[in-house]
């Protein structure tokens, strides 16, 4: 009898350790990249014009226009502008914020934007979204374009007045 008693408390004792601190197996790495895939570094530091693979998770879209689609994604090291990305129009319906995709293009610059261009994807298992990362105190400073095309905020500033795109009210203020 002490035996099974013994056996029985050392399952529960099992149990609650797992409830308590979580499963390390079950949770997803947000962090892993296939092989063959950049790190954020890599891709920083790649040359315009050339070849890149990255994953990472939508976080914003533009809308979706002639069988193409324009994408923020983020993963927890940096951010990437994914222009006119080739994607179906039922493909754009899923990729929602927190899709992780690894993306297939190359490396460019607009006015000081940096993108991946001519690019096809593909969409991988995983879901994360960014959090806001308040960036106030680097207004006016150079260290700003360092967070460029990540999600953030900045607080304690008034808009006054507002230009919308096209005329038209919308979720862009410029």
């Amino acid at each position: 009898m002490k035996k099974i008693t013994s056996l029985v408390l050392v399952v529960i004792l099992a149990v609650s350790v797992f409830a308590l601190t979580g499963c390390p197996a079950n949770e997803p790495d947000i962090n892993a990249k296939s092989e063959g895939v950049m790190t954020w570094a890599e891709y920083a530091a790649a040359d315009l014009d050339t070849p890149v693979v990255i994953e990472a998770y939508v976080q914003a879209t533009q809308s979706w226009w002639d069988n193409k689609l324009t994408i923020y994604a983020q993963d927890p090291d940096g951010a990437y502008f994914i222009y006119n990305m080739a994607c179906s129009e039922e493909d754009a319906a899923k990729l929602t914020k927190g899709t992780k995709i690894k993306v297939t293009g190359y490396k460019a610059e607009w006015s000081g934007e940096l993108e991946i261009i001519d690019s096809t994807f593909e969409i991988l298992e995983g879901n994360w979204v960014a959090e806001a990362q308040d960036v106030t105190e680097l207004l006016g400073s150079d260290e700003l374009i360092n967070h460029q095309n990540k999600f953030v905020s900045f607080k304690g500033l008034t808009v006054e007045g507002i230009e919308y795109k096209n005329g038209e009210p919308g979720e862009d203020i410029y």
